[in-house]
């Protein structure tokens, strides 16, 4: 007998030039008179003057709102860039949050959101279902096909609050056990508008790393298990994840090879959203354990963290599959969307080929190093998701994946 709820608490509008109703949704959603209230504009670093981020700015001017600019954003996002643009709104008479970019930037707004309505600090909110009510609306552009932050109700955030250095003596990397995750049916956007003309022209690097963490949450969200082993995805989930899984594996080749195609670029937004819809149905996994641990320690890009370390879990929960639950069975679907033979093994395989084609760095190459290995590893078991992969996993287990990930066994680096 099925039984399962599904939830997408975040209004979605999909097409080229849909940003341009920036303007109209703010004022849509903004409490009181709209007139007279402003609008944070969270956006990534240098890409305000972009014509196209221009019409965003010019569609909140028609609506009769006024913009204020924060763009102190880092990769990997900071609580100091929380509180900091959290300040910007507890300064004006701010009635919402528009976030323009990529992950970092849209965690962020939701980030800046959460503090100017309810206080306190990031590490407050750190797990499931920690914000007391509703916070100012945010409205998310993505400018990258990657997080599908657009569609989730999680935020990921550096507490960097612990302060330390990194393994080289430096003071520029955060310390371990700072990236925490902020997980509430309030952080979600209010509206989303994913506008894949916003997305020509990305750097082909940046768009192989982006779209590896959209196939990432994918898989992870199709994969995924509760602690009896059972599937924590759903058959509306299933089908969704399952196409996220096939657009990014049919198009992200051709998406890094040639920014202007907009058919690519429409087929991986559309993926990116897909898979952000199917994580917060789901749950990610290890994958994510892992590079969120190295993403404390390094502060290296999360999406090339995902694509090196997928085949690895893959490969590894492969090998443990239960039977009994559909696990294999689930790993031939992935196959299938790759439009590959029907083989559990082919899944892995067809990862593995596609990591290899977009040439994206390997572990040893971003400065990961082995005396960190163990301490990767606790923090990868500490996670809020390592309860969700589809085989138990332990500290043990993720050293020796990252141990293989170092030496490039099954990639053949």
């Amino acid at each position: 007998m099925i039984q399962f709820a599904f939830s997408i608490p975040t209004q979605i509008r999909f097409g080229a030039g849909i940003s341009r109703e920036a303007g109209a949704a703010a004022a849509r959603l903004m409490p009181g008179s709209a007139a007279k209230k402003g609008v944070l504009v969270v956006v990534d670093p240098g890409i305000q003057e972009l014509p196209s981020i221009r019409n965003i700015f010019c569609s909140l001017e028609e609506a009769g709102l006024r913009a204020q600019i924060f763009d102190q954003v880092h990769p990997n996002p900071r609580d100091g860039d929380v509180y900091a643009a959290a300040a910007c709104i507890q300064q004006a008479e701010i009635g919402a949050v528009l976030g323009i970019g990529g992950g970092s930037t849209l965690d962020t707004a939701k980030g800046a959101a959460l503090i100017a309505s309810w206080g306190g600090k990031i590490s407050d909110y750190a797990g499931w279902g920690k914000v007391p009510g509703p916070t100012l609306p945010v409205i998310a552009i993505p400018t990258t096909a990657g997080s599908g932050s657009e569609a989730t109700s999680w935020a990921v955030i550096t507490d960097t609050s612990a302060g330390g250095s990194g393994t080289d003596g430096t003071a520029a990397v955060p310390s371990p056990h700072t990236k925490l995750a902020l997980g509430d049916p309030h952080l979600s956007p209010a509206a989303a508008l994913v506008d894949p003309n916003l997305t020509l022209s990305l750097p082909a690097g940046l768009t192989a790393a982006t779209g590896m963490d959209a196939l990432t949450h994918a898989i992870e969200a199709y994969l995924c298990a509760g602690p009896s082993g059972a599937a924590l995805s759903n058959p509306l989930n299933d089908l969704i994840a399952l196409e996220a899984i096939r657009l990014a594996a049919n198009h992200l080749p051709h998406a890094a090879a040639d920014g202007h195609d907009l058919a690519a670029r429409e087929a991986m937004l559309l993926a990116s959203t897909l898979g952000g819809v199917a994580i917060n149905n789901a749950d990610v996994a290890g994958v994510h354990c892992l590079s969120e641990g190295l993403g404390s320690l390094y502060d290296a890009p999360h999406g090339q963290l995902n694509a090196i370390l997928l085949p690895y879990l893959m490969d590894f929960w492969l090998e443990g599959c239960s039977a009994s639950h559909g696990c294999r069975e689930r790993f031939i679907r992935i196959a299938a969307a790759f439009g590959a033979p029907p083989r559990p093994q082919e899944a892995v395989g067809q990862v593995v080929k596609l990591v290899r084609a977009l040439k994206l760095p390997s572990l040893s190459e971003i400065g990961v190093k082995a005396a960190d290995l163990p301490a990767v590893a606790a923090l990868a078991e500490a996670n809020v998701s390592n309860t969700s992969n589809p085989r138990p996993m332990n500290a043990e287990d993720y050293r020796s994946i990252l141990h293989r990930a170092m030496q490039g066994e099954l990639t053949g680096r």
